[in-house]
């Protein structure tokens, strides 16, 4: 085992040290806790060296370590709250929430603030009010005494009854009332009977458009199938619904009852509302003219 001596440079003590312990390290000297480097000469000779300590710097106040770690503390708190979205929406919706109910209280105070201060208000005026008239009536009773006594000083003495006519007046003055113990009386109003007010009438219900007869007989049909027989009339009645108007007959149609009740049946594909209704009528030996936006339904003439 390869061991090597040295001498401590400060309290000469000596000290052994391994090969493998040997490089570019610092330690203490186990006697005099002195720190100690090895370090190696360009000749590879190894040498032992006091390492000088530097002065121990100042220790920070207090006041700014707390400081920092509060920035530290905030800035982990930041950093938390940034990676979890979750925890920072409830934040912001629980301070909402407190910033609304601060703000309901503080509208609910000043409402009760100026209620007492309306109160005050009031009953100071009513006091006033009160000093003012007690002031009035306390000025004519000292007012009223110093006439007389003038006038007793220029003219001559008279008798001490004559003295007691200022009572007779302050009694008299009392008895005046004061402008606001007055009753009014209200000026009775004129017999006018109550204006009653008109229900509105319902608006009139609007004229229903009418149909254009000629351009409703264009209108196409894919089918119309009736194969049974049925009487004339209700094909007929079929077709004014479909039109939605009225048909005009002839004086010689009316008479006729026999005629509506023939029977008809039609089929036909691909057509017109016009071509039907000839179609229809022609079973009848009728035909029809358009006057006046009317479908005129007469007998056919012959030829």
């Amino acid at each position: 085992m390869d061991v090597t001596t040295f001498q401590c440079p400060h309290c000469q003590a000596l000290l052994r040290m391994r090969s493998r312990q040997l490089g570019d390290s610092a330690f203490a000297c186990p006697d005099c806790e002195q720190p100690l480097q090895l370090k190696q000469t360009p000749d590879g000779q190894w040498t032992i060296h006091q390492v000088s300590t530097s002065p121990d710097r100042p220790s920070s106040p207090p006041f700014s370590h707390k400081v920092r770690s509060g920035l530290k503390t905030l800035q982990r708190g930041g950093a938390f709250l940034i990676a979890s979205p979750v925890l920072m929406s409830w934040i912001v919706a629980g301070t909402g929430a407190f910033l609304i109910l601060l703000m309901m209280l503080l509208d609910r105070f000043p409402s009760e603030t100026t209620q007492t201060e309306e109160q005050v208000a009031s009953v100071s005026e009513t006091h006033s009010d009160d000093s003012i008239e007690s002031g009035g009536s306390t000025a004519t009773k000292v007012a009223a005494p110093l006439q007389p006594v003038v006038e007793k000083q220029l003219s001559d003495p008279q008798p001490e009854l004559e003295l007691q006519q200022p009572l007779a007046e302050d009694h008299s003055v009392k008895a005046v009332p004061v402008d606001n113990e007055r009753k009014l009386i209200a000026a009775i109003p004129e017999d006018i009977p109550p204006l009653i007010a008109q229900k509105p009438l319902p608006p009139a219900p609007l004229p229903a458009p009418a149909t254009d007869v000629i351009l409703a007989l264009q209108i196409p049909i894919v089918e119309f199938r009736q194969p049974d027989e049925i009487p004339l009339k209700i094909l007929i009645a079929q077709i004014e619904e479909m039109l939605d108007t009225e048909f005009q007959f002839a004086e010689n149609i009316k008479d006729d009852p026999q005629l509506m009740e023939t029977a008809v049946s039609v089929s036909r594909k691909n057509t017109t509302l016009e071509k039907l209704l000839t179609l229809i009528l022609s079973k009848g030996a009728l035909t029809y003219s358009v006057k006046s936006n009317k479908i005129h339904i007469q007998r056919m003439t012959s030829p």
